[in-house]
């Protein structure tokens, strides 16, 4: 997978819905790359993560400035609002990791994004131009509300037929889970051009080795 594959959505104007789309639940799993000889963190600190979150429109704007004033100082890894973070990533990716290998799922990894799936809005009816609008109110932490709603997204997708339709990508030095849309539904790399074309070149250079004379 190249830098820039991911499909967040960045709209000059702010969007907050009440649920993620699955494609930003997989950014969310995918911001750590699975490179080889070590991953990469996208999340490198905290104001990074709330970054992430506001360019996937998981928090309202105000929600975005107070999370950066509240933890500016909090640009190392040792956070445990960040650990909690990551943790509920690495749950998600095992999550999809035993879908696709058709695999139990690990009860740890079960029971972190149960915990994540918890947090809840209140539905509120507030006054309109036109009488009445149906608004929300949240409760408890905003990063929370965004971690469950990002949940919700994969939760929702691993307990449907098109769950089958969840892949890794083949390269073992990228791994990139991704929604195959291919109409056999039989695609193996995150994308064509780039972790598809480096296997075609590896299998053409092995099948030349073979055919060298000893």
């Amino acid at each position: 997978m190249t830098l820039g594959q991911s499909s967040g959505r960045h709209s000059t104007e702010q969007r907050h819905d009440h649920t993620a789309a699955l494609q930003d639940g997989l950014d969310f799993v995918n911001t750590l790359w699975q490179t080889k000889p070590a991953p990469r963190e996208d999340l490198t600190d905290l104001p990074a993560a709330v970054h992430w979150f506001d360019e996937h429109d998981l928090l309202h704007r105000e929600m975005v400035t107070e999370q950066l004033e509240r933890h500016v100082r909090d640009e190392d890894s040792s956070s445990p609002l960040l650990r909690r973070i990551r943790r509920v990533r690495a749950a998600l990716r095992e999550l999809l990791d035993a879908t696709v290998e058709r695999r139990p799922a690990d009860p740890a990894a079960l029971r972190e994004v149960n915990r994540a799936l918890r947090t809840h809005y209140v539905y509120e009816l507030v006054p309109a131009h036109d009488g009445v609008s149906l608004d929300h109110r949240h409760e408890g932490d905003p990063i929370d509300g965004a971690l469950a709603r990002l949940a919700e997204s994969i939760a929702r997708e691993l307990t449907k037929p098109e769950a089958a339709r969840l892949r890794i990508c083949d390269n073992p030095d990228c791994r990139w889970v991704f929604y195959d849309t291919s109409p056999s539904g039989r695609r193996r790399w995150c994308d064509m051009s780039t972790c598809g074309n480096r296997a075609k070149v590896a299998r053409h250079r092995a099948r030349r080795r073979e055919q060298q004379p000893a």
